[in-house]
């Protein structure tokens, strides 16, 4: 198993080329990738600007970072942020509610065929840890499992 140590301030980071570059030419089989963190991801998206920022404004307008007040109490946090009501939980606790909501969105592994050593993502296909509650540090782990005879 390989490990990417990342920290970055990105919302999407292209870790395709390290796969890539974890893989031993001839190699056929799978490569799975994935990362232990409940507020970061995995997508497979295509690496175009603009459409990151199109997924960006997707999820501010429907999981923004503070919420509209609602209820009797004009409440306008997440339930997950008001750290006095959680157990055991420390009072520096990260406000992050949001984070974990936007991480339904993102897998925490993703798959890859691997076809002569060469990832078969497609023509625009681009492996990307998604980071949803920046900075910190994370690790992305990658393993290779071999086609079988």
């Amino acid at each position: 198993m390989e490990t990417l140590n990342i920290e970055t301030d990105k919302m999407f980071t292209d870790i395709t080329d390290w796969v890539s570059n974890q893989v031993p030419k001839n190699f056929n089989g799978l490569a799975t990738v994935s990362t232990p963190h409940t507020t970061a991801g995995l997508a497979q998206l295509e690496n175009e600007l603009l459409h990151l920022v199109d997924i960006r404004f997707f999820l501010d307008s429907l999981v923004p970072k503070l919420k509209p007040f609602e209820g009797a109490q004009l409440n306008a946090k997440y339930l997950h942020d008001m750290i006095s009501l959680r157990e055991g939980i420390p009072a520096d606790e990260r406000v992050n509610g949001h984070s974990h909501i936007r991480s339904l969105f993102f897998p925490d592994t993703t798959s890859a065929l691997i076809v002569d050593g060469i990832l078969r993502l497609g023509d625009w296909k681009r492996i990307f840890f998604v980071e949803l509650d920046p900075i910190r540090p994370r690790e992305v782990f990658l393993m290779l499992t071999a086609e079988s005879s």
